[in-house]
């Protein structure tokens, strides 16, 4: 039995992470930025035997950051296994060129600086753990070199308008795993795992935005349920040797 704490927890990935963890048995501290308002989460932890604690925890505010940590501290004093830094969002689909300075910045406190403070305010709790690990969610978007395509690639411009809109999302993930790469670096040496994974195409609110950004019809690859069953399959598999892995969720390594 391990003891995860996970950000973005009342809806899509971050609700469905939930959920399969209070499943199979583990402990599980769900934050969101209003979690007495989410029906879904609130049912769960009513039936969760005590396994499922909720936490108001919003990743652009420090102040609602520190007290979720000292909350938790009291719920986990022994501390807690694993942080899965789930809260994020995609921001506006425009096109690269007019992309607004105000949009950029809100999309990296919510992807970038969001996951950091939360890390940073965890790592007393991490350390006295036993699994040790941070896992963020981020995105194939991610990859400079998954993206080179987009440059030289006429077709892939013209097919593909996500080629060449949401700069936001797409700079945020890359940040995020830089972010993900430092801090590997910096907690290997205490035994803390650190990873970047793409759940892949989601049936979420978030991830059914992309549908209207496919000419081809495409839609989700995934569900909740499925992408979710993959992730946990991946996180449980994964050691300190992996620390600094950008992962599909179906355990591939993603290209920096």
């Amino acid at each position: 039995m391990a003891v995860w704490v996970i950000t973005g927890a009342s809806r899509g990935i971050g609700l469905e992470l939930v959920k399969q963890l209070v499943a199979r048995g583990d402990v599980v501290v769900g934050a969101a930025r209003n979690p007495e308002t989410c029906s879904a989460l609130k049912e769960l932890e009513s039936s969760s035997s005590g396994k499922l604690h909720l936490v108001k925890m919003d990743v652009e505010d420090p102040e609602t950051i520190k007290s979720a940590a000292a909350e938790i501290e009291k719920l986990c004093p022994k501390g807690i296994d694993v942080l899965v830094n789930n809260a994020g969002i995609s921001g506006p689909f425009a096109q690269s060129s007019q992309e607004t300075v105000k949009s950029v910045i809100e999309v990296h406190k919510v992807n970038v600086v969001g996951p950091l403070m939360v890390t940073q305010a965890m790592l007393p709790l991490l350390r006295k753990g036993s699994r040790k690990m941070i896992a963020n969610v981020s995105s194939g978007a991610g990859s400079l070199a998954g993206k080179v395509k987009f440059v030289e690639d006429a077709e892939t411009r013209k097919n593909l308008p996500y080629a060449t809109q949401a700069m936001a999302y797409k700079m945020s993930k890359a940040a995020l795993n830089m972010q993900t790469l430092s801090l590997a670096a910096d907690l290997k040496d205490e035994g803390i795992t650190v990873i970047s994974f793409c759940p892949g195409w989601v049936a979420t609110d978030m991830g059914s935005q992309g549908t209207n950004l496919m000419k081809s019809g495409a839609t989700p690859t995934y569900t909740s349920q499925q992408s979710v069953e993959l992730q946990l399959k991946l996180l449980d598999g994964l050691t300190l040797d992996k620390s600094g892995g950008y992962f599909q969720h179906t355990g591939e390594t993603i290209p920096w």
